[in-house]
């Protein structure tokens, strides 16, 4: 049993949830519905101008999936560092969950069930809110706010750009500001050679 088992209040497993969103398809097209409207939005799109609609579902259906059920399968950063960049305020985080809470009624969900999955975004309210970027942190360490950096992955993970596994070891590329993560093959070609990384 994993660390995520034993999480309590908001982010504990939710059997009930998970039930209700038919043990995965539901919330794959909740997440669908949302992102569509998502990157239609003048107020929200500009977040996701580099990034690809189908790579956020994946992202954030995998991240509410560990939450929900309590199992592992989660590789992306966790909130902090993955809207570090991002000037969020109070308005537009609850204009972003009114957004989301529609999508939830639409889809059918009991009244009491989206109160809980929005219990579990408010929980990062106070990460993501914020009046000017923050620094990306790895490993402790702040990064610079742009350009490419390379590292040996401690865990498992899942190349942003083409989905393929990346195991334990491998050296990936990744943007020092939005965290996106590269295997070897999908490098982007201003990436300093991985040759010159140390392995100590």
């Amino acid at each position: 049993m994993g660390r995520s088992r034993q999480r309590r209040g908001p982010l504990a497993p939710d059997p009930e949830i998970w039930s209700a969103f038919g043990h995965g398809p539901g919330l794959r097209e909740v997440l669908e519905d949302f992102y569509t409207r998502v990157f239609e939005d003048e107020k929200l799109a500009p977040f996701f101008l580099h990034t690809n609609r189908a790579w956020v579902v994946d992202k954030q259906f995998s991240f509410l999936r560990s939450i929900f059920t309590g199992e592992p399968g989660y590789f992306g950063m966790r909130p902090r560092n993955a809207h570090h960049w991002m000037v969020i305020s109070d308005e537009l985080f609850d204009y972003r969950e009114s957004l989301m809470e529609d999508c939830l009624r639409r889809y059918g969900l009991a009244a009491h069930l989206i109160e809980r999955v929005r219990s579990v975004d408010e929980v990062f309210r106070k990460q993501i809110i914020k009046q000017a970027a923050i620094p990306l942190k790895m490993h402790g360490v702040e990064k610079p706010a742009e350009g490419y950096d390379t590292m040996v992955m401690p865990l498992g993970t899942l190349c942003d750009e083409c989905g393929g596994q990346v195991s334990v070891g491998e050296i990936v590329s990744y943007h020092v500001r939005t965290g996106q993560t590269y295997c070897a093959a999908c490098r982007p070609a201003e990436v300093r050679e991985p040759a010159t990384l140390s392995s100590s």
